[in-house]
């Protein structure tokens, strides 16, 4: 008997059906790959964008820390005068151009104060800020790149303390009966917190007007961008600087160049200064403390 030897194809004649896959079948799992490499890609970015966010955070909070370890320290020196001769304290509270060496209304808060450095007493002369008993913090600008940081000068010339420092504010706890505690606004349960407004060296605005005990955007009540005496904070007669006990600093960083897709929506209190960035894609943090003036 002859057999035939049966030529093989795609069907198996004995099951009625195919075996290999149909024009339907290879678009569906084409097009199920794809949306799956989609998905896959689209979470990929997005971690990408929340990691490049983060690691702007991170950078800025350790920048705003270390700067912030420095001012704390130095702060609690001013007025170091272990002779009890009375002439080291804070010296001045005025605003001051962020390129040239002058006091500007509309320039940044700055500190100057003096510390007795050789203990013997006496202050020294300045000698064009060449001398370590006259100190100051203030934020700086490089005239030819814009470039903006957070300067301190100890008597060695401008020192970088840090860098991407956007906005720094000032404010001051007072005691004008010298009874020994700080002095409350309207004698109530909240602190007086005080500015120069006029940038005459004197404090004449309190910056928490609505008497919440915070500083706030809302203390901002006719929403010109700063906490001003037209806010209802006036003090009268205005406080010499000689009374400041205590020191509330503000730093606010902002990233060197924006980053992609961020929004930045915040509103940011910094001293008595309102900043409201409109989403322009910079990452920003903004960093907060009180500082008891101990030699003060």
């Amino acid at each position: 008997m002859l057999w035939r030897k049966e030529k093989k194809t795609f069907f198996d004649n004995s099951l009625g059906r195919s075996t290999g896959f149909t024009l339907v079948e290879v678009l569906i799992a084409m097009v199920t790959g794809l949306i799956a490499l989609g998905s896959i890609y689209s979470v990929y970015i997005s971690q990408m964008k929340a990691h490049g966010s983060q690691r702007a955070h991170l950078a800025l909070q350790q920048n705003l820390r270390s700067a912030m370890v420095i001012l704390e320290q130095e702060i609690r020196m001013a007025g170091f005068d272990p002779e009890d001769s009375n002439q080291f304290g804070i010296t001045d509270v005025r605003r001051f151009d962020l390129v040239a060496n002058a006091p500007n209304p509309d320039g940044s808060p700055a500190l100057f104060y003096t510390i007795d450095a050789d203990e013997d007493g006496l202050l020294s002369p300045r000698n064009h800020y060449r001398n370590n008993e006259h100190c100051n913090f203030r934020i700086r600008q490089e005239e030819t790149s814009g470039r903006q940081y957070l300067a301190w000068d100890f008597g060695q010339g401008r020192q970088i303390m840090a860098e991407d420092i956007e906005a720094i504010g000032f404010a001051y706890g007072v005691d004008v009966n010298r009874d020994g505690r700080l002095d409350h606004w309207g004698n109530g349960a909240n602190l007086i917190w005080a500015v120069d407004s006029d940038n005459d060296n004197r404090l004449d605005t309190h910056i928490d007007p609505t008497d919440d005990g915070l500083v706030d955007a809302g203390d901002d009540r006719d929403q010109d961008g700063r906490i001003t005496p037209m806010d209802g904070g006036v003090l009268n007669p205005p406080i010499a600087v000689g009374s400041i006990k205590a020191v509330r600093v503000w730093l606010l960083a902002k990233s060197t160049r924006p980053v992609k897709d961020h929004v930045d929506q915040g509103v940011y209190v910094v001293g008595d200064k309102i900043i409201k960035p409109n989403g322009d894609g910079f990452v920003r943090r903004l960093l907060v403390t009180t500082i008891d003036g101990r030699n003060l």
